[in-house]
């Protein structure tokens, strides 16, 4: 009897060992899991390139699926990150260097390179309570009346211009706009979408015509550009897309979108003066800079909405200014689908040093 309740006593003191090992390891592979989970997440965080630009970006940031394809495509450095990474060259007449073996759509029109930027490429952020009216699509029969306007309050603003046949006649007008202090940069030649975004080499093709038509019009090589539709061309991003704004970039031009809208481009207002001017100054309420205007035939409307927008603005403190490049285009940024391509063509590139406050923001 005593064997057989020594024998159960060791039966089960070797059962508890025995859980209690099992136990033990399981602990210990939760653990080691675990640490290594950590060590992956904390890797991620710190990844360089694209994933982390978009992991900043606020409620209205990119779809996740968008980043990675984006990180994908920037893990893998074409020729034209090859030029970026290089140091910043000086070429003829002021320009930024065009770059040794260039091959396809880079090695296209070889003058077609920006001057070097002002202010050594340190790009910023807007001053306080400072405004960029921005019009585009001109010059038009309406571009006379805008400029009297502007002149009456010596207000300065930026036109982006296009050479499509409604222009016609009005072309001289871009250096009237140079002349009063105001910027002129480049919208298209065409506007055709379908035909300008067709290719990378479809896009330099018309941006071309229009750069040496506003320099030969006016004398003064523009330095930056307006996309037609916005830099994500109204939603309808592609690959095609993403290689112009990385090689506009590449020749030292930075483009702007807007992050304020008088709602002019939309037909049901086009023509009420009195919601452009509560659109346009709800926006300047809201701290937005650059505000997104039209100066072709049929928006005479915009013109009145300014007589009022203008002084009561300035009454309140705030300036308007034109554009010179300078100004950090990521800043109070509205397309977020092209944000993290914008950022990491500025980043790469040897000619622009990005604001720190859109570091900050934006990675």
């Amino acid at each position: 009897m005593a064997n057989k309740v020594q024998h159960d006593y060791h039966d089960r003191r070797r059962k508890k060992l025995l859980i209690r090992r099992t136990v033990i390891v399981a602990v210990c592979v939760v653990i080691v899991v675990a640490i290594v989970g950590i060590v992956l997440f904390i890797n991620k965080l710190v990844q360089p390139d694209g994933d982390g630009s978009a992991a900043n970006v606020d409620s209205r940031s990119i779809p996740t699926s968008q980043t990675e394809d984006i990180s994908s495509e920037t893990a893998s450095p074409s020729s034209s990150d090859a030029v970026q990474t290089a140091a910043a060259v000086e070429g003829k007449d002021g320009k930024i260097a065009a770059g040794d073996n260039l091959t396809g759509y880079e090695a296209l029109y070889p003058d077609l390179y920006a001057q070097m930027p002002l202010n050594g490429g340190k790009l910023k952020v807007p001053e306080s309570k400072t405004v960029y009216l921005t019009f585009d699509d001109g010059p038009s029969v309406l571009t006379q009346p805008l400029l009297d306007v502007l002149d009456q309050y010596q207000a300065k603003v930026t036109f982006f211009d296009t050479a499509q046949p409604l222009t016609n006649g009005y072309q001289d007008l871009m250096k009237t706009c140079v002349e009063k202090g105001h910027a002129v940069g480049i919208h298209s030649y065409s506007h055709i979408y379908a035909n300008i975004y067709s290719s990378v080499e479809a896009y330099l093709d018309d941006f071309n015509q229009m750069y040496e038509k506003i320099k030969s019009v006016t004398g003064v090589a523009p330095r930056f550009f307006r996309f037609p539709g916005g830099s994500n061309g109204g939603g309808k991003m592609n690959e095609t897309r993403e290689k112009i704004i990385k090689e506009m970039i590449r020749r030292g031009f930075i483009y702007y979108d807007w992050d304020g809208s008088s709602g002019d481009a939309n037909a049901d207002v086009a023509q009420n003066a009195d919601t452009l001017y509560t659109n346009t100054m709800k926006a300047i309420h809201r701290d937005c800079n650059i505000i997104l205007m039209h100066n072709i035939n049929g928006k005479d409307a915009t013109i009145e909405a300014l007589k009022r927008i203008i002084p009561d603005a300035q009454n309140e403190g705030y300036n308007f200014k034109a554009l010179d490049g300078t100004l950090d285009p990521t800043h109070g940024y509205c397309m977020h689908e092209t944000l993290p391509i914008l950022m990491k063509a500025l980043n790469d590139s040897p000619y622009f040093t990005v604001s720190d406050e859109s570091k900050k923001k934006f990675g």
